[in-house]
This record gives structure tokens, C-alpha cells and sequence, in this order.
């Protein structure tokens, strides 16, 4: 999904108003990634099939970007948000990840 310059500004807004510095908007970002995130969310890592349960805030930081928590097999692991790709996202969940990439320098 591509963003409007528009939209993702406001996007960007919403998560970071408030923030001063790059750690505070990371920490905006991160905290509205886990609200308006819809969960488990289906996605592939490096083209195998994962679910997506969450984000792990306390793993995730400002050089090493958004951890997810997924699963394989009934196995459970991190990795980063920005190598998962959705597989048919509710559209909310689709446009917040668009920011994120867009945000992370994925675009």
C-alpha cells in the first residue's frame, strides 16, 4: 500500500504528537503501532508463513527498530517488523504499516 504524502504526515502526527527527538518519536510510533495494530496478523518472513502476535516494546529501540513477536510451527520468536510482510491486512492495519515503512527508510 502506498501512502499519500498527505496521509502519512497525518499518520506520522498522530503517532508522534508531543515528541521531541528521535527517541521519544520512536517511542510514539512504537506505542501507536501497538494500538492500532490488528493482531495475530498473517505475514511471511523471508517468504516463510508467520503470525504476528504483537510488538516486544522491551526488545524494540531506536537502532534496532520494531520487534514483532511471531510464530512458526507452534514456535515462538522475534523479529524485526520491518522483514514481515503482511498477508491481507484489515485495511487500518494495512496503512499503519505503510507509515512504518515509510517511516523506517523501507520505501
Amino acid at each position: 500500500m502506498d501512502l499519500s504524502d498527505e496521509r502519512y504526515d497525518e499518520l506520522m502526527n498522530q503517532a508522534t504528537l508531543d515528541c521531541y527527538g528521535e527517541e521519544e518519536e520512536f517511542s510514539g510510533v512504537l506505542c501507536t503501532l501497538e494500538d492500532e495494530l490488528a493482531f495475530p496478523l498473517d505475514a511471511t518472513l523471508i517468504g516463510v508463513p508467520v503470525v504476528v502476535h504483537g510488538l516486544d516494546s522491551q526488545r524494540s529501540s531506536l537502532r534496532r527498530g520494531v520487534v514483532a513477536v511471531v510464530e512458526r510451527e507452534g514456535r515462538r520468536f522475534t523479529a524485526s517488523l520491518a522483514d514481515l510482510t503482511p498477508v491481507a491486512p484489515d485495511p487500518a492495519t494495512a496503512e499503519w504499516l505503510a507509515m512504518h515503512r515509510r517511516w523506517a527508510g523501507m520505501l
